[in-house]
């Protein structure tokens, strides 16, 4: 059987090659380049694509030649912003283009010089600029030739696979000639997949995932497809910012220098990760390496600096990656407004919903910027020899005669009137890890 495409947006993955070759102005890609990537988009690997695609809706049609004539369309109606980007391209394809997608996208083309960008209250516009306009005109130009390729990609795809599915394509391809398709189910005599398609493909990941739990996270380490690092981070870290992104960017560029035995650590403590601040940074950290405070696999040192050593048991050394003072410099770049914003926000605790969601965007922007930056202009790495505590041990539990809740036995009043007493039924002093730090408390403070 031939290949069954999950969604429009995976098979406009085969046609990226004609249409970067139009927006770059080269033909970066060659036929058997695209032969190769058909290939090997059967079987398991089939799965892990459309899953990607699938849940974080990123899906293909948002690879970076699709997208950016897109954008460019938008921006010749007026100035428009990276939210506004993504609505419109949902409207009109019925696939949402992730953050980051969008974003990164808008930063390379402001560095290139085709677009421009205003921030007021803390949103950023984008609008062409005579260089831009220059590159639309040029697109115009080419339309023909980029439909023939389309045309020509498409005939070597049923070439190779002679599928039924791609047929339904054929007529898909006729909306490309306005730079984007409609929804799935609109516009085509059959659909390109079924339900039962998508429900098994989900079953068959889930059987991946219940063998290697962090398979895809293994996956976009290895690819350094630190965008997907970063979406899922925010899964646990709650939204996008600088400093999660700056420990995704470490975490990802320690572990391959480490190699294969770190990026597929299974959580038992082989692979350390030692942080020196419990902020954004830590949960970049945790998410990418697997290290984590209830896996004992990660220590907290309270020493407040944006750094990470990490470190396989067994090996004489390891690696501590640092990030640089000027980073400030390279968020207050990519949105000036963030630190402003974080100040009344977060700081002073001050400002309405408009500040707060005005806060979140700015943060998105800036992390989504800081990981296309280069490694060497963030970041500093060295060898070190690494100081790790032995294995967690495994205590015993007792029951406290004072509240009757199950106790760690080593957190209880070893010796005096309090005896065999838990913490907080003896008033004791413990200590605890806050914004401030690791810090000592008292029950009857």
């Amino acid at each position: 059987m031939g290949r069954v495409f999950a969604t429009m947006g995976e098979y406009l993955s085969v046609l990226t090659a004609a249409t970067d070759g139009i927006i770059e102005g080269c033909s970066r890609t060659s036929w058997r380049k695209q032969n190769t990537r058909l290939e090997h988009t059967n079987g398991e690997y089939q799965s892990k694509k459309y899953m990607y695609l699938h849940r974080y809706v990123d899906a293909d049609i948002m690879a970076a030649g699709i997208l950016k004539m897109m954008t460019l369309h938008f921006m010749k109606e007026g100035e428009v912003s990276g939210y506004d980007i993504m609505k419109k391209v949902e409207s009109l394809t019925g696939e949402k283009p992730s953050t980051g997608s969008v974003y990164p996208l808008l930063k390379k083309m402001e560095r290139e010089g085709w677009i421009s960008g205003r921030t007021k209250d803390g949103k950023t516009c984008y609008s062409l600029t005579e260089v831009g306009k220059e590159h639309v005109a040029q697109i115009k130009e080419a339309k023909c030739g980029f439909i023939k390729n389309i045309y020509q990609s498409i005939a070597l795809a049923n070439e190779t696979f002679d599928d039924a599915e791609l047929q339904a394509l054929m007529e898909d391809m006729h909306n490309l000639h306005r730079g984007f398709h409609p929804p799935d189910g609109q516009g085509r005599t059959g659909s390109v997949s079924s339900n039962s398609d998508i429900d098994a493909l989900e079953k068959a990941r889930i059987e991946r995932l219940k063998l290697n739990p962090r398979e895809e996270f293994v996956q976009a380490v290895l690819d350094n497809d630190l965008a997907r690092c970063l979406l899922k981070t925010a899964e646990i870290h709650g939204h996008f910012c600088p400093g999660s992104a700056l420990g995704v960017m470490a975490s990802a560029y320690g572990l391959n220098r480490l190699g294969m035995e770190s990026i597929s650590s299974d959580g038992l403590e082989n692979l350390m990760a030692v942080v020196e601040i419990n902020a954004c940074f830590a949960d970049g950290v945790q998410a990418v390496s697997g290290c984590t405070l209830g896996n004992n696999a990660l220590v907290y040192r309270d020493l407040g600096r944006l750094a990470v050593t990490f470190a396989v048991r067994g090996r004489d050394t390891g690696v501590r990656v640092r990030v640089l003072p000027d980073f400030r410099e390279k968020v207050a770049e990519a949105a000036p407004e963030f630190y402003p914003l974080m100040e009344k926000v977060i700081k002073d605790r001050a400002g309405d919903k408009k500040d707060a969601a005005s806060f979140r965007e700015t943060g998105r922007e800036a992390a989504f910027a800081l990981i296309e930056l280069p490694f060497e202009e963030l970041f500093a790495i060295e060898t070190v020899r690494p100081d790790l505590p032995d294995y967690a041990p495994i205590t015993e539990s007792v029951i406290c005669p004072g509240c009757g809740e199950m106790i760690m036995a080593t957190k209880v009043i070893a010796e005096g009137d309090g005896r065999g007493l838990c913490f907080s039924c003896a008033g004791g002093e413990y200590r605890q890890v806050e914004g401030r730090g690791i810090v000592g408390r008292c029950y009857y403070d």
